[in-house]
């Protein structure tokens, strides 16, 4: 038999459960902060020991807006 799912797609819920990589613990977001007009940090904190994670990434165009022309 099939399981039914814990939570509906469209839930906001998390996808994804990171491990803390020093004590194993759960991380939470914490914060976003912008780098440049395309890149963001988006920082996760450990709730047991505190260490904090951060992810680089290229923030993606948002619809209706047009992207900045490439220096020639």
């Amino acid at each position: 038999m099939r399981q039914a799912a814990v939570a509906a797609p469209n839930s906001g819920l998390p996808s994804l459960m990171m491990p803390c990589p020093a004590c194993a613990g759960r991380m939470v977001y914490h914060g976003r902060h912008m780098i440049a007009a395309d890149i963001e940090d988006t920082i996760y904190a450990c709730r047991n020991c505190g260490a904090e994670l951060v992810r680089t990434s290229v923030r993606s165009a948002k619809p209706g807006k047009a992207k900045p022309a490439a220096a020639a």
